[in-house]
């Protein structure tokens, strides 16, 4: 399928001395490095890995908030940076984003139907009348009733408020919603429900999703690829079935290894060990050797790039022994 979103070569640095009249002593977190990975249209991407690992900063600068990336992010085909600020801003309507908690990301001050009208508002979408017709189109398709619209947030379970929150980012009609963390505020039993609300939205308007998640059981419900983010970095990236029977980095083996099972006897594959180093001082190499079980003296000295598996060619992954590390 067409590519929707293109992401190649993305970085995000936060400077932590920015003060400092000293250059050489700045210190710079690099939350994200050299990032690359496509969506096509109708397609779920996951992202995953431990808190920490630049995921939500990924999702942030494709959304276009936060920090500027350094980078390439084309959506259609078409260069976001180059655009002129009002094709900008129209191509960003195609962008939209949940966020995590369902309760500080909306405004308690605002009845729902305010909520749910002010990106038609701000974007210039339809007619008042049009508008308030969309409104309560909107709170339909995620299943709330039309008294609804009256009320506040503080007056919804955090369930119900996630469903306002994904009405919100479907109001200007977006072609990719990033999806970060949406489920880890709710209870389990609700978790199920948002899920199921996600892939009946996809199945209905064609949304492709950036899934941000930790995890793994949602992500294997609702994704098509995964991605795997260490330090930074991508580690592995496949289709949902291939990286969940097969994984080839030692970091997402151990990710899997992690999952709690219930009565399937032990694990065959080994847990991750050690603590996560620090953004601040990387460790040479690949950034994951100190953790790694298969790690040699090349892991230490030389960074693994991300390439394709000459056995599995839809499989990419960045370690030196992917081949050899079948699970």
């Amino acid at each position: 399928m067409p590519a929707l979103l293109s992401v190649d070569g993305l970085n995000v640095s936060f400077p932590l001395d920015s003060h400092s009249l000293l250059p050489g002593r700045r210190r710079v977190v690099h939350a994200v490095q050299d990032v690359r990975f496509e969506i096509a249209v109708g397609e779920t991407l996951a992202l995953v890995g431990e808190s920490g690992c630049g995921k939500t900063t990924v999702g942030r600068a494709i959304a276009g908030l936060g920090k500027v990336p350094k980078g390439i992010v084309r959506l259609r085909g078409e260069y976001l940076s180059d655009l002129p600020r009002a094709q900008r801003r129209a191509a960003r309507q195609a962008i939209q984003m949940v966020f995590q908690d369902p309760f500080s990301s909306l405004d308690p001050r605002m009845t729902v139907r305010q909520i749910l009208q002010e990106p038609l508002d701000i974007n210039g979408i339809g007619t008042a009348q049009e508008r308030n017709a969309r409104v309560a189109d909107l709170l339909g398709q995620v299943g709330l009733p039309a008294d609804a619209l009256e009320r506040y947030p503080h007056e919804f379970s955090g369930g119900q408020r996630q469903r306002i929150a994904i009405a919100r980012a479907l109001a200007p009609n977006p072609a990719l919603i990033v999806a970060d963390e949406p489920l880890s505020a709710l209870d389990v039993s609700i978790q199920s429900q948002t899920l199921n609300l996600l892939q009946k939205l996809k199945r209905e308007r064609g949304l492709s999703y950036l899934f941000i998640s930790h995890d793994l059981a949602s992500v294997y419900h609702l994704a098509d690829r995964v991605a795997v983010m260490y330090l930074g970095r991508l580690v592995e990236l496949a289709d949902r079935d291939t990286l969940f029977a097969s994984p080839r980095h030692p970091y997402t083996q151990g990710l899997l290894a992690a999952v709690p099972r219930i009565g399937q006897g032990r694990r065959r594959r080994t847990l991750i060990e050690g603590d996560l180093p620090s953004p601040l001082a990387l460790p040479s190499g690949c950034a994951f050797h100190p953790r790694c079980p298969l790690a040699k003296d090349i892991c230490r000295q030389k960074r693994p790039e991300m390439k394709p598996l000459a056995s599995s060619p839809a499989q990419s992954v960045a370690c030196h022994f992917a081949e050899e590390s079948a699970a």
